[in-house]
């Protein structure tokens, strides 16, 4: 197997790893009384030296490849599976947005009854607003990097999840932030920074600022603490819209690593001389 499909196996493979774990760590660590984990259990130290292994593997397989004279045709793709991974993507904020009406005019309801014990959710309206703009930038940049469009109008579709993920990052934070349970918290927060980050540098490469191997190691460890968190008994609008994320970043790593990595195409590329 070619390392073109190693990287994306592997942070898949993560992804359903990191699941089982914290599965297990829910099922084993945590005290239903008390609502906290055990200290030093063995699914806490399995998960936490899973993260550890995937970061290393990500940051050595991340090594050397090719990189096009154009940064952003170092995602262009040909093949009908990353097209698919960016239409589920797409599907899956569109899915997400009609979702959360019913979520944000429940909480919006609340709110305007009490408005002493419950917030404006006004961070949840914006992260609703924002996956229409995930929809069209993993739909449009797709096609683009699909049919290898370059130039300056591919920045924006390419900026567009990034964007969708920041107000999804505050949302996530604004849930957790008065859980005193760090284990509890840690996972699902890790899961949007990394994945945050990932989708940034992705967009980076549109702005001419290509760092392949920050996007590999934020990606991988994105999908893994991704995977995990779907473990976490999220509401169905946290699960899609986590969902929707993973696919855009299982996405892009796919296509970059058939950029840098495949065989085929390496001829039609200059070597990159920096590890970055």
């Amino acid at each position: 197997m070619g390392k073109h499909h190693i990287l994306p196996a592997l942070a898949l493979a993560g992804g359903l790893a990191g699941f089982g774990l914290r599965l297990w760590q829910r099922t084993s660590a945590l005290d239903p009384v008390t609502e906290l984990f055990a200290a030093g259990a063995s699914a806490t130290l399995a998960l936490w030296g899973l993260m550890a292994a995937l970061a290393l593997a990500a940051l050595l397989l991340g090594r050397g490849g090719a990189a096009p004279e154009e940064p952003e045709r170092a995602f262009h793709c040909p093949s009908t599976g990353y097209m698919t991974l960016m239409t589920a993507a797409g599907m899956c904020f569109l899915l997400t947005a009609a979702l959360g009406l019913p979520e944000l005019m429940e909480q919006l309801q609340a709110w305007q009854a009490d408005p002493v014990h419950h917030i404006m959710p006004a961070v949840l309206a914006v992260t609703v607003a924002a996956c229409l703009a995930g929809a069209v930038g993993a739909l449009v940049s797709g096609r683009n990097n699909y049919r290898a469009v370059t130039g300056l109008q591919t920045r924006v579709p390419a900026a567009l999840p990034a964007c969708a993920a920041l107000p999804w990052l505050m949302e996530v934070y604004q849930t957790y932030s008065r859980d005193p349970v760090l284990l509890r918290s840690s996972v699902p927060l890790l899961a949007c920074v990394f994945l945050l980050l990932a989708l940034y540098q992705q967009a980076a490469f549109f702005y001419q600022r290509p760092h392949p191997r920050r996007f590999i190691l934020f990606a991988v460890l994105g999908l893994a603490f991704g995977g995990a968190s779907l473990a976490d008994g999220l509401s169905l609008f946290g699960a899609v819209l986590t969902a929707a994320f993973l696919l855009c970043t299982l996405g892009g790593l796919t296509a970059l690593s058939h950029s840098r990595f495949a065989p085929g195409a390496a001829g039609e590329r200059a070597q990159d001389p920096t590890v970055r």
